[in-house]
C-alpha cells in the first residue's frame, strides 16, 4: 500500500441538505434510520449526495449526550455471510472483545462484503472511538478499503496486513504467517517432498498469501527443485474442499504433500485421501495451519502451525486503548510469532 492520506475539509449536514434539496432534519432522519419520515425517492437522493460529498459525522458533531465514546468498531470485510464461523476470525474477535471489556469498552462488529462497503452506513454514521479491520480480497482492493477506513480520521488497527498508509493514525498487527510457511516448507523438504499441493479458499486473505510466500521462500532456499501448486476451492467448507481435491486428483498424480491453508481444509483433504485408501502420511503427507482445537480430533494427529489468534486480538485491544489514552500508537506494526507443532501426518 502506498500513497499519503490527504486530509480533506469535511462536508457538513447542511451541505448534504442543500445538494439534495431537502432540510437538514431530513438528512438527519436518513442518517439515523428514521425512514418512516422519508419517502424512498428522497432517501435515495440523500444517500446519493452523502456518498458524492463523502459526508461523515465528525467527532464533534456526534450526539452530545455521550461525553466519551466507549465502543470500538470491528469491520470484517468477508464475502461469506457466516464470517464469524471462521476459527481464526472468532478467536481474534474474542481476544479483542475481552481486552476492551476489561477496560469497560464495548465492541460493535460489522460484517460486510467488499462491494457493499462503499454504501455502508458504517462509513458515514459511526458512533465509535476507533476501528479495527480484517480485510479480505486482492491486495489492491484491500488497499482501497484500508485507505477508506483511514480517511474516517479515527484510530485504526489493521489485522494481517501492513500499515503503509502515509501519515494515517494506524497500527498493523499480524502473526508471522510468512515464517510459518517457511517452517512448513523446511519440514516437508527435509522429508524429500518434491510435489506440494496447497489447498486454499477462493476468497483471498493476506494471511494465506503470506503462508504461500513462505513456502515458496523455503523451496527457493533449498535450490528450487520442489514444485508447489495452489488449488483454490470454492470455499473452505468441507464439501467444497473435498470437491476441489477430488477433481484435481482425477487428472493429476498424487502429490507428495497436501498443505491446507488452515486446519479444517487440511482435515477435509486428509479424510478424502483416507476414503480413497491413500495412506497418510506414508503415501501423502498432510499439514495444516492455525492449530486450534479442531486439529486435535484428527487421526492421525495433524501437523500444523499454532496461531496466536486470541493473543492477536488482545494485543489489538491493548494497542487501541493505549492510543485512546495517549493520543498515538506506540508502534506502527506488531508481529506475533507462530509455533510449529509436528503431529503424525508428516
Amino acid at each position: 500500500m502506498t500513497g499519503k492520506v490527504v486530509r480533506k475539509e469535511r462536508a457538513t449536514i447542511k451541505d448534504v441538505a442543500r445538494a439534495a434539496e431537502v432540510s437538514p432534519m431530513t438528512v438527519s432522519n436518513v442518517l439515523n434510520g428514521r425512514l418512516q419520515f422519508v419517502s424512498p425517492a428522497t432517501r435515495k437522493r440523500v444517500e446519493r449526495e452523502i456518498e458524492r460529498l463523502n459526508y461523515r459525522r465528525s467527532t464533534n458533531a456526534r450526539n452530545l449526550r455521550v461525553a466519551e465514546q466507549r465502543s470500538i468498531g470491528m469491520v470484517i470485510v468477508d464475502e461469506s455471510p457466516t464470517f464469524l464461523a471462521d476459527f481464526f476470525t472468532c478467536q481474534v474477535v474474542a481476544g479483542l472483545a475481552n481486552a476492551l471489556n476489561r477496560a469497560d469498552y464495548t465492541l460493535s462488529i460489522y460484517g460486510v462484503p467488499s462491494a457493499a462497503l462503499a454504501q455502508s452506513m458504517i462509513l458515514r454514521n459511526y458512533e465509535v472511538a476507533g476501528f479495527c479491520a480484517m480485510i479480505s480480497g486482492p491486495a489492491e482492493e484491500r488497499a482501497v478499503v484500508a485507505r477508506r477506513l483511514a480517511e474516517l480520521e479515527q484510530p485504526l488497527v489493521l489485522f494481517q496486513q501492513t500499515a503503509d498508509l502515509g501519515d494515517a493514525d494506524v497500527c498493523a498487527l499480524r502473526q508471522d504467517d510468512l515464517g510459518g510457511g517457511r517452517l512448513i516448507g523446511d519440514h516437508l523438504l527435509a522429508r524429500r517432498v518434491e510435489r506440494m499441493l496447497v489447498v486454499t479458499p477462493r476468497q483471498i486473505w493476506p494471511a494465506v498469501e503470506s503462508r504461500i510466500a513462505g513456502l515458496r521462500d523455503s523451496i527457493a532456499a533449498a535450490g528450487g527443485h520442489a514444485t508447489l501448486t495452489v488449488l483454490p476451492a470454492n470455499s473452505e467448507s468441507f464439501a467444497d474442499v473435498q470437491a476441489a481435491l477430488s477433481t484435481y486428483l482425477e487428472t493429476n498424480p498424487l502429490p507428495d504433500a497436501v498443505v491446507g491453508a488452515n486446519d479444517p481444509i487440511a482435515i477435509a483433504a486428509m479424510l478424502l485421501l483416507n476414503d480413497r485408501a491413500v495412506r497418510v502420511p506414508e503415501d501423502v503427507r498432510v499439514v495444516g495451519f492455525n492449530g486450534f482445537d479442531a486439529h486435535r480430533y484428527s487421526r492421525p494427529h495433524l501437523t500444523t502451525v499454532l496461531s496466536p489468534a486470541y493473543e492477536l486480538g488482545e494485543k489489538a485491544g491493548e494497542a487501541m486503548l493505549q492510543r485512546l489514552k495517549s493520543g498515538h500508537f506506540n508502534a506502527a506494526e506488531i508481529t506475533l510469532p507462530v509455533v510449529f507443532e509436528q503431529g503424525f501426518t508428516t
